[in-house]
């Protein structure tokens, strides 16, 4: 049968100009809305304000959000970002983007390394469509945009596996190749602990189980490259455990890592299978092209490249489905492997596939048109015209380039289909995001924070001094400032209130709305509704201006 993967060589300039388009095709796909997306909870808001604290602090050892110790990740995208703002030069008030660009960079520089990976096991082809095809997804797209460490880290995860990948196709690989793959690890190991390394480490487990060799790992045992990475890692390691007295560990590991393990921590609980049911909307627009692909997945179970791609995508996917703690994008280093995996055994001929794969090709795309739906839909009530018009813009584009994906499949040209539903993904989920960074009810942190800011401004104060009274997300912390106080719902009024100039209350309002008999020298201002996304639920705020009595 042909598929993509017959030989088509691509060399000099005209290579040069496939990569760079690749480049700018990933950065077409992230940056709409990289700065007008505001700052998300809970993840993001805690990582930019542990980094602004630790570039006011120059503190680039321990970690704190406020004044309370973040023992949950390592320090590797702290660095990253704080790097990010000190070569920006615009100091820790720098604006939320420049934050994220690490993120940016790691999610396009994991497109290219997917290519990378992707060469030498299908050829260059379609390893670069494979990767632009990955840069069509909902999750990379999301996580370019926001600042915390999954892009990052999945660019060390695949520049690993780039170098296993050769090894196990028993290709030459130079010293260079072999102090990038430790060096990738040290990486790892830095941003997100044991995390990093798991993708590597299972794919070789894996290999190693099934063939019953691991004589191409050999070139790994390295000594220098692998002190190398030592060398990046534990300095960092001894100064944070003798900093703590081992209470980094206590918190990283036993109150982080063990509870996701153990049980659904934060209520982000859920059953075995959940990310498979998801697929259809995590991964699409490629669902549908590793639908038409499974026939000759399964036929060359055993090839190399295939059976590299699988012990990629299998392990790691079981991993996380075993997991209770279930978040979108744990899966996101697998989907790679399956992108390579659908791209690279896609046939050429429409007539290859069984009629039924063809129908369920057809139907996996209307998830992706059933979520810009929902938005459009959502928006359109809300009586958010902008946003609105954003998703139908993409939902029209996607549309359209559905139709000539369907259009180059019927005429037997696989590659104009995956180009087309590249497009389509990168379409689709750069409107949706958009769109949903300017709708207000999806960020009731922003819309209290401008009554707060009006009301300081009232009294010629630059910003408001809050305080979260039963709203405690760490956007509130990162639009207010550190001194921000946030306290439960519990805590009594004389605590919560505390009248003075440009003092500023934003209270979750429960059962009993009426502040007024119990809010002594505060006035009810305004008030919020809108969806707490950390918290998953819908809130309204009342916003008090405490200012004391008039």
């Amino acid at each position: 049968m042909t598929t993509l993967s017959a030989p088509h060589p691509v060399t000099g300039t005209r290579a040069a100009w496939h990569w760079l388009a690749l480049a700018l095709f990933a950065l077409l796909a992230f940056l709409p809305a990289q700065s007008a997306l505001p700052v998300t909870d809970r993840d993001e808001a805690r990582f930019v304000q542990a980094s602004r604290q630790m570039v006011e602090s120059r503190d680039f050892v321990d970690i704190r959000f406020q004044d309370e110790p973040r023992h949950k990740k390592p320090v590797g995208i702290y660095w990253l970002q704080s790097a990010a703002v000190l070569a920006a030069g615009g100091g820790p008030d720098a604006p939320l983007w420049v934050y994220r660009l690490p993120s940016l960079a790691g999610a396009v520089l994991s497109v290219l390394l997917v290519a990378v990976a992707g060469a030498p096991l299908f050829g260059r082809r379609p390893a670069l469509l494979a990767a632009a095809l990955f840069a069509g997804t909902l999750v990379i797209g999301g996580e370019a945009r926001i600042a915390k460490t999954d892009a990052a880290l999945l660019a060390t995860t695949l520049a690993a596996q780039a170098v296993l990948a050769r090894l196990y196709l028993r290709e030459t690989v130079g010293r260079p190749a072999v102090w990038g793959f430790w060096l990738a690890i040290a990486a790892g190991l830095l941003i997100k602990g044991p995390i990093g390394p798991m993708v590597p480490g299972l794919t070789a487990l894996a290999l190693v189980a099934l063939d019953r060799r691991a004589g191409w790992l050999r070139p790994l045992a390295a000594p220098l490259p692998i002190a190398a990475a030592l060398a990046l890692v534990l300095p960092w390691v001894l100064a944070i455990t003798l900093r703590t007295e081992g209470a980094f560990w206590t918190g990283s590991v036993g109150a982080d890592l063990l509870p996701k393990i153990a049980a659904g921590q934060e209520g982000k609980g859920a059953p075995p299978g959940t990310y498979l049911l998801a697929l259809p909307v995590t991964f699409w627009p490629a669902l549908p092209l590793l639908i038409l692909a499974l026939p000759a997945i399964w036929r060359a179970r055993r090839a190399p490249a295939t059976r590299f791609c699988l012990a990629w995508a299998i392990p790691v996917w079981l991993v996380y489905e075993a997991v209770p703690t279930k978040l979108i994008h744990y899966t996101l280093p697998a989907l790679p492997a399956l992108a390579l995996l659908a791209v690279g055994h896609l046939p050429a001929t429409a007539s290859a596939v069984p009629r039924l794969l063809r129908g369920l090709a057809v139907l996996a795309f209307l998830p992706g048109l059933a979520l810009g739906g929902f938005v459009l839909n959502y928006s359109a009530n809300a009586g958010d015209r902008a946003a609105a018009a954003l998703v139908l813009a993409g939902l029209a584009g996607a549309v359209i380039a559905g139709g000539l994906a369907i259009r180059f499949w019927r005429r037997s040209q696989p590659v104009g289909l995956v180009a087309a539903l590249a497009a389509a993904g990168v379409i689709l989920h750069g409107a949706l995001i958009s769109a949903a960074a300017r709708m207000p009810q999806l960020w009731p942190t922003e819309a209290a924070m401008a009554l707060a800011g009006e009301v300081a401004a009232g009294q010629g104060c630059d910003r408001p001094r809050l305080t979260g009274w039963g709203y405690q997300e760490p956007s509130l912390v990162w639009r207010g400032g550190r001194d921000t106080r946030l306290l439960p719902a519990s805590a009594p009024v004389q605590e919560a209130i505390r009248p003075g100039a440009c003092q500023v209350v934003i209270h979750l309002r429960d059962a009993s709305p009426d502040l007024d008999a119990e809010t002594p020298g505060c006035q009810l201002t305004g008030t919020v509704e809108g969806l707490a996304i950390g918290a998953g639920k819908w809130v309204t705020l009342d916003i008090l201006d405490c200012r004391g009595t008039p």
